[in-house]
């Protein structure tokens, strides 16, 4: 279902939120947490990104943790909620670990990390998020994946 297509259009998405960012930046508008919608959009984001993740045959081994308990599944939605917020401008912090200290000895690969962004893409469009705030939090989320996938 999801291809070649689907990457090039997050590589874009995420060339194009760093202008966005350094547009908006400068135009003085809304925080991008303001633009989603403040903490309840920003929790269903992640609510929504974690149901894609678990029920993801492609990833959703990497998540196991996260997947053995309701309760550990909420809290994962709330520590990514968080991670969204803070990084998004809102007021939220996170507590977690940084990604790389998260991710070392998990073995994550390239088509894992493209296949998460694609299940987020779809909770994106999911909620109806426009394509400037959609190309913004891509633009944030997508460098992280030289610390997350490592060799």
């Amino acid at each position: 279902m999801y291809n070649k297509t689907w990457r090039a259009t997050g590589v874009a998405l995420i060339l194009s939120a760093s202008m966005a960012f350094c547009l908006s930046a400068a135009d003085g508008e809304k925080s991008l947490y303001q633009r989603l919608g403040g903490e309840p959009a920003v929790r269903a984001v992640a609510g929504g990104l974690v149901d894609a993740i678990l029920a993801d045959n492609r990833v959703n081994r990497w998540f196991a943790h996260a997947a053995s308990s309701a309760a550990n599944t909420a809290a994962y939605k709330a520590k990514l909620a968080d991670f969204i917020c803070q990084n998004t401008g809102g007021p939220c912090k996170y507590k977690g670990s940084d990604m790389v200290s998260a991710h070392t000895g998990r073995a994550v690969t390239g088509e894992a990390f493209d296949a998460v962004v694609e299940d987020l893409i779809g909770v994106l469009n999911h909620h109806k998020v426009p394509a400037k705030e959609k190309a913004e939090l891509l633009g944030i989320l997508g460098p992280l994946k030289s610390s997350i996938v490592q060799k």
